[in-house]
């Protein structure tokens, strides 16, 4: 099912991967070792609310700028959008001008977002990574309040009164209009030794914000009177501040003039592919092939997923369909495989495939909770989504492919496979018996790791800089 000799000997050709493993941090993690108490130096959380530098527009698609303080080091950071209210439709009793914005809208009213330092991107969001990244590592109850957060729900009735709207009609529907958070998880999110200092970069770092048009955050728009218009963005930082005498220390310790400080950490690409005829489990042909020339770092993890052409179209921008199988090769030999990660419904029952879980025991075996329900049972119901978040993407659908051993971190050098050492990386996909052969656009969402420097000139200056194969 996989194939360790080429994985091995593409890594022993990888220049960063080798210089990764011969840092001081390399361990064996067999060995015993006594885990010691934490009892950190003096310092101060605080959580700082940022507004953008340009100006947003309410219906345009724009590129929003946010400045990052020059104080502290950056634990975590959110993307807050604003919409106004589509309140103006409250007194509608026929229906006819419902709004709701579209599944995840805090996620998806934006394409990309771009971490910038003297004017190079050292770390890039996508919404797919978002999704991706956090609904699988997320237990049922944090589901819950990323649905929340993102503003996931069903879409809801439209076509009755106020006082019998559900979902996001109802919530576009409300005065006083809506704020939704993102999530922007980077190479900081890991522990507090990798927080990204702030304090001593010799220039600011800006935050880049693609929006869509306001009209493209929208699944339903019964009347554009109606819509909810951007009404701005703020990016929430939770930082760590020092005492003086510790920053110095602090300081003192890690900027020596001519050196260079560098630590772990990571990046994300993503890449979509149209497939016009699907190739379904249960036929004899060969599926559907994908070239991964865009992916050419030390991959950690692997995000796949396919949405319908359609719906992307109607702007439901997340909505797993079914797989049967998802296959990384090189050369034409497998790396990596995985089959039936998705639980089968009552539609299923007249294909010939059967039930089968061997993809549960991935998800299982990987510790990833995949956003399941508490008591999820044996499916019963046709097109059964036990992993349903948003009211209806279901992300045990998301197949990952996971090389390292934590999931629960991003960059850590637990398991890592060299592409660019590579030749002729494929994806391999097959759909599930019961999936639509309409188009289908594939996503890929790579997680690959880097090393993040901090480099200190002869006059003391510092600039950060992420290395990546």
């Amino acid at each position: 099912m996989s194939n360790p000799q080429v994985i091995t000997r593409a890594n022993q050709n990888s220049s960063l991967y080798q210089s990764i493993k011969a840092r001081n941090s390399k361990q064996d993690v067999f060995d015993y070792a006594v885990s010691g108490e934490k009892n950190i130096c003096e310092v101060a959380r605080s959580k700082v609310v940022i507004a953008s530098t340009t100006t947003m527009s309410a219906t345009n698609q724009q590129t929003i700028k946010f400045e990052l303080p020059n104080y502290g080091l950056l634990e975590d950071m959110y993307l807050k959008t604003k919409f106004a209210s589509g309140a103006a439709g409250q007194n509608v009793t026929d229906g006819s001008k419902s709004t709701a914005l579209t599944n995840f809208a805090g996620a998806f009213a934006w394409t990309a977002c771009r971490l910038v330092f003297q004017g190079t991107t050292i770390f890039e969001w996508s919404p797919e990574w978002v999704m991706c990244s956090q609904y699988t590592r997320a237990t049922r109850e944090r589901a819950g309040q990323l649905n929340l957060m993102l503003g996931g729900d069903v879409a809801g009735v439209e076509n009755n009164d106020i006082a019998n709207r559900t979902g996001r009609t109802l919530i576009s529907s409300m005065a006083g209009g809506t704020e939704l958070h993102s999530p922007l998880k980077a190479f900081w999110s890991d522990s507090l030794g990798r927080g990204f200092d702030l304090y001593s970069l010799n220039s600011k770092v800006h935050l880049e914000v693609d929006y869509r048009s306001n009209a493209q955050a929208h699944e339903l728009i019964d009347d554009s009177t109606m819509a909810q218009t951007y009404a701005g963005a703020e990016l929430v930082c939770y930082i760590a501040e020092l005492a003086p005498e510790q920053l110095s220390a602090y300081q003192a310790r890690n900027y020596v003039p001519g050196s260079v400080a560098s630590q772990l950490g990571f990046t994300t690409t993503h890449l979509t592919e149209l497939i016009t005829s699907p190739a379904l489990i249960t036929a004899t042909s060969a599926g559907n092939r994908i070239k991964l020339n865009a992916i050419s770092g030390l991959c950690r993890r692997l995000y796949v997923f396919a949405n319908l052409a359609t719906e992307e179209t109607n702007k439901i921008y997340f909505n797993p369909q079914k797989l049967g199988l998802v296959r990384i090769l090189a050369n034409n030999q497998v790396i990596h495989e995985q089959k039936d990660f998705m639980l089968i419904g009552a539609d299923d029952a007249s294909t010939s495939n059967g039930f089968k879980t061997e993809g549960i025991v991935e998800m299982f075996r990987n510790n990833l909770p995949m956003s399941f329900g508490d008591s999820t049972a044996l499916p019963a119901a046709a097109d059964a989504k036990p992993a349903a978040v948003g009211g209806s993407a279901d992300i045990s659908r998301v197949c990952v492919i996971n090389f390292a051993y934590s999931p629960d971190d991003y960059s850590s050098a637990d398991g890592l496979v060299s592409f660019a050492q590579m030749n002729n990386v494929e994806l391999e996909i097959l759909f599930g018996a019961e999936a639509s052969t309409n188009n289908h656009n594939v996503h890929i969402v790579a997680e690959m790791v880097t090393l993040s420097t901090y480099n200190t000139s002869a006059s003391g200056a510092i600039t950060f800089k992420s290395i990546t194969e």
